[in-house]
Parts: C-alpha cells; structure tokens; sequence
C-alpha cells in the first residue's frame, strides 16, 4: 500500500486513490457494465468508469476512461457526487454524462457485457457493487439506506 509521508509519531496515511464513475442514461435506464473474469471484482455489476491519472482533472478521466473501455465519446455534463468505495482508500466522482460520439466497442479485458437497466433491476443484482446503490442515491432515484 502506498503511504503519505507522516511527521513526528503520527502513524502513516494510505494515499486516497481517485477515480471516476460515468452515469449514462436512455430514457429511464441506466447504463451498467459487468467486469470481465481476469480484472478485480470480475463478475459484478457497476457503472462505468476507472482511476484518474496525476494531473488529470475528473471531467478528462471520465472521457478517456469510456474511451478505452467501451470506445465512446462523452462529455461529462454534471457532476453527481462523490463516494468512497467500502473498506477501501478509492474515492469516486460520479458524473451524468452524455454520449456524444462512437459505437460501443467494449474492451474485452475489462468488460465482459454492457447493458442498459432500470434502477430497480440495478438495485435487484445478486452481483452488483454496492457503490451501484450509492450512486442511484446521489441521483436521487431512490432514498438514502436508513441507519446509514
């Protein structure tokens, strides 16, 4: 684990890894990707997206990343929110974007099937990230888990 460089007797701080989630939408549906076997969380099911670069802004991560991944073009229209990912140093900045240019090519080493999903569907996967019901909160398509 990479570590932040601490000063006097405090212990060491994980450096918080960033990444991007990009919300697609057709309709009421919701696009949603299942990760490929060979990749971390291969089998289960979450929106798209991936890790910023150093000095790359979300906005550019959001578009480079479902370029490499599903070989589309899009603009990333508003910002949704952030979360971090359960028992882990990622943080997450989801963003509504809107696909403006490319067939869908998924890259087979990462994805394995792409679909488009009502939330309820999204909410009813045996294999889907719990981030997918975060994300569906920030949207404000269903309420926040009570107790939380």
């Amino acid at each position: 684990m990479e570590l932040v460089r601490h000063l006097g007797d405090q212990p060491p701080i994980p450096r918080v890894r960033r990444g991007v989630i990009g919300v697609l939408t057709k309709g009421s549906e919701l696009l949603l990707i299942r990760r490929a076997a060979g990749i971390a969380k291969g089998g289960y099911w979450c929106f798209p997206g991936g890790h910023v670069e150093p000095g790359e802004t979300s906005r550019r991560a959001l578009r480079r990343e479902l370029a490499e991944e599903l070989g589309i073009e899009v603009v990333a229209e508003r910002r949704v929110g952030s979360l971090q990912v359960h028992d882990s140093r990622h943080v997450l900045v989801a963003w509504l974007a809107s696909h403006v240019g490319g067939d869908f090519r998924p890259r087979a080493e990462e994805i394995a099937d792409v679909r488009w999903m009502a939330p309820a569907t999204i909410l009813s996967l045996t294999l889907g990230l719990p981030s997918n019901r975060t994300v569906l909160q920030l949207l404000g398509v269903v309420p926040p888990a009570c107790g939380l």
